[in-house]
């Protein structure tokens, strides 16, 4: 059984190194100068284009990208916008396909070369990669889930990197994230086309999965207290 300081320990460590990376792009940025930010910029501009124009690359997008760390947030707005023409739960329905693709790609890629690269990392140091799936991994992994701020692909490696038995992973994340994408699918199919009805539904799924989280991390603080 992990306890709260290992756990910690463990997701700032795949903070950190996705933190590095981040920081790798913001200082090319900085050097690069305002040309390379305007080139970023047209580059976005065609590249959402092409997605909207496409559907299929857009949820390719969707369950691609977000595993090299760049944001899913962009690619659900523009998922909302494509929403206009071919509906809000058609988006919907094809957004929760493109993120189990991604949850399930992330898993994999971290349970075997990434877990094998770090395990070697670890062994020059007196720490180690766990032989089996902690005990309470399962409680861990929901409140990871629903704790809001934290991305999902962080949560995706670091799981897959502790082994999480794949089905238990799927059975977790799917219902959690699903309802949260679609809540921001909805909200912003809703401001695009005007349908009060997607937004006000969007709006109450987030609010709904951001207080199931915080009633989640209560009750766990509350049980380690009596503990």
């Amino acid at each position: 059984m992990i306890n709260r300081k290992s756990i910690f320990l463990f997701f700032c460590g795949v903070f950190l190194l996705f933190g590095l990376i981040l920081l790798a792009y913001f200082i090319l940025l900085h050097f690069g100068g305002e040309d390379l930010e305007n080139s970023i910029d047209s580059l976005w501009g065609s590249f959402k284009k092409i997605l909207l124009k496409n559907g299929l690359f857009l949820f390719m997008a969707i369950s691609i990208l977000p595993g090299f760390v760049l944001p899913v947030a962009p690619l659900l707005t523009l998922a909302g916008l494509w929403a206009e023409q071919h509906g809000a739960w058609t988006a919907c329905f094809f957004c929760v396909l493109s993120l189990i693709a991604n949850l399930s790609w992330t898993y994999w890629l971290a349970r075997g070369p990434a877990r094998s690269a770090l395990q070697k990392l670890l062994n020059r140091t007196k720490f180690k990669l766990p032989k089996t799936p902690p005990h309470n991994l399962l409680q861990w992994a929901m409140i990871l889930r629903l704790t809001p701020g934290v991305p999902f692909i962080f949560s995706n490696y670091g799981l897959g990197i502790l082994q999480m038995p794949f089905l238990q992973y799927l059975l977790i994340s799917v219902p959690i994230i699903g309802v949260t994408a679609c809540g921001y699918v909805l909200t912003f199919a809703g401001i695009f086309s005007g349908d009060w009805t997607y937004l006000w539904m969007g709006i109450c799924l987030i609010v709904i999965m951001i207080i199931i989280g915080k009633m989640t991390l209560k009750s766990k603080k509350d049980a380690d207290r009596i503990i």
